[in-house]
């Protein structure tokens, strides 16, 4: 079976993963609406869903809103906290 919808904790993981991915951390900042689109493919609801755990992940200090919100990137002060994460849901870290 297969699963259709993706829990808030899936989709903040895959948020962290894709700028994990694309090294984005601290001054090196990915553009939101590339992100966006990326993450979107595997998490659906037209983008809302992204942008509720990205603020989540934003309030928890995880990740870090630059530019007046249009790019984003990891908070390198939490790198272990996050590689932990990914380890932990099995992302290839």
């Amino acid at each position: 079976m297969v699963k259709s919808t993706m829990t808030d904790t899936e989709i903040q993981d895959t948020i962290l993963f894709y700028l994990w991915q694309e090294s984005a951390w601290g001054e090196d900042y990915t553009n939101y609406e590339k992100m966006k689109r990326r993450v979107g493919m595997v998490v659906k609801n037209n983008g809302k869903n992204t942008d509720k755990q990205l603020k989540k992940l934003v309030n928890e200090r995880l990740v870090l809103k630059l530019k007046q919100g249009r790019t984003y990137s990891l908070n390198h002060l939490y790198m272990q906290t996050i590689e932990q994460r990914l380890i932990t849901v099995e992302f290839p870290v």
